[in-house]
């Protein structure tokens, strides 16, 4: 979220025109052109945007636009021990559609459209009204992004990210909440000087995973009469800083290990009404465990520099549930997972004296993800990771990137994978 230069507006109508210009969180298009401040911040509130197709009826006080983003993948992996392998992967297509009235009503729904080996899977992303309820209140009800940490909020689609995927600890497996579906507040006071702003949302909240670990994503129904509550508060004390921190406290429930055909046994939900009498054949009961979520996170944009920092940490306690692989139920122990990485960017636009020079932007990257309580995930996703890579902007939406990435797999038996490196290119259109 960028701050204007001047603070006599109100936070929380800004932050629902912010959300028509979701896709032109303008840390990519600022730099790419090397536009000032201001301009960033006229794109960021919603002015000068023209969408690729966009209607209105004045009459009725409505308008409307399509937006989103679609990217192209390579992938070349060489492990230890000599495997190497190369392939074309990920395509993806997320067009995201934006219907409002007047300053009042922003209805905004994104999906995402990718080919994966089954064939073509079709995801909704979010779909969420957002009521402009105070001066400094905008109320969302539906399925919204989390508001925990930055990532996933703001810099997951890929021409706002500065690499080719997320870094470890906040994609799939990770640490940070992708979606919740509930019902959420936020806003922003003026400070003097500065702006705090807020965000507070009650939900679902997340399931056991298959795995035995947390499956931190939307989900239509509750198999818990306990709502998981999460925000995240920051203040911006000058144009182009931001420091953050976020919270999500939730209860999650045993499932049921059921035995698949060809005696594969899959974990499943199970109803909480009927959570007391779940018993398997060594007397465990399925039980509940309370999820604990916190973090911070820092952000500079400013000129050609594009800098960011971000820490998360979970915790869910002991267990009795079944999961992938166990007969019956089983006790997990307390499972903690601890993800962050810091990041810098920087533009040559304002050092290079050919234009074409002044479209390249290097980039590094550096995280970690641990994992303590589950072992099964700790050696498929714990790790260390480095990327340096080198984006090219075509226009201010459009980039073409590689990233060479080095990665360390920390909880991994002698006889596994301990280390590969990746070349990662990649074309991606914001629209």
């Amino acid at each position: 979220m960028t701050r204007t230069k001047t603070l006599s507006y109100q936070p929380a109508r800004w932050v629902l025109n912010l959300g028509i210009a979701s896709f032109l969180l303008v840390g990519a298009a600022t730099q790419a052109f090397g536009q000032d401040a201001s301009a960033a911040e006229r794109t960021a509130s919603g002015q000068g945007y023209l969408p690729i197709l966009s209607g209105a009826d004045r009459s009725a006080e409505t308008s409307w636009h399509l937006a989103g983003y679609a990217d192209a993948s390579f992938v070349f992996t060489d492990q230890d021990g000599g495997d190497s392998s190369s392939q074309f992967t990920r395509v993806r297509f997320n067009p995201a559609f934006h219907f409002q009235y007047q300053d009042l009503i922003l209805f905004e729904a994104e999906a995402e459209i990718e080919n994966t080996d089954e064939g073509t899977e079709f995801t909704l992303e979010y779909a969420q009204a957002n009521i402009l309820a105070h001066p400094n209140a905008v109320v969302v009800l539906g399925q919204f992004l989390s508001p925990v940490g930055q990532f996933q909020e703001r810099l997951h689609p890929s021409w706002i990210n500065r690499m080719a995927d997320a870094p470890a600890g906040f994609g799939h497996d990770g640490v940070q909440p992708g979606s919740d579906m509930g019902v959420m507040v936020r806003g922003g006071f003026n400070l003097e000087p500065g702006l705090l702003t807020y965000s507070v949302a009650l939900g679902n909240g997340p399931r056991v995973s298959h795995e035995g670990g947390l499956a931190l994503e939307a989900f239509n129904t509750d198999d818990n009469d306990d709502k998981a509550i999460s925000g995240r508060v920051g203040f911006l004390p000058m144009p182009g800083l931001e420091i953050g921190a976020s919270f999500l406290s939730g209860r999650v429930s045993g499932v049921e290990a059921e035995e698949e055909e060809g005696g594969h046994a899959d974990a499943k939900p199970f109803d909480k009404l009927g959570s007391e009498t779940e018993e398997d054949d060594h007397g465990l009961e399925l039980s509940d465990a309370d999820v604990a979520l916190w973090g911070f996170d820092v952000a500079y944009t400013g000129g050609a520099w594009d800098l960011r920092a971000e820490y998360l940490n979970s915790t869910r306690d002991p267990i009795n549930t079944g999961f992938e692989g166990a007969e019956g139920i089983a006790t997990l122990p307390e499972l903690e997972s601890t993800a962050w990485y810091v990041q810098a960017a920087y533009r040559l636009s304002g050092t290079a004296e050919q234009p074409w020079l002044g479209r390249v932007e290097p980039t590094m990257r550096y995280g970690e993800y641990e994992v303590e309580g589950l072992d099964e995930l700790a050696e498929e996703a714990a790790e260390q990771r480095w990327d340096v890579g080198v984006n090219y902007w075509l226009a201010p939406s459009i980039v073409t990137r590689g990233v060479v990435q080095q990665r360390e797999f920390t909880a991994r038996h002698d006889d596994d994978v301990q280390e590969e490196t990746r070349v990662l290119l990649q074309f991606s259109y914001g629209f």
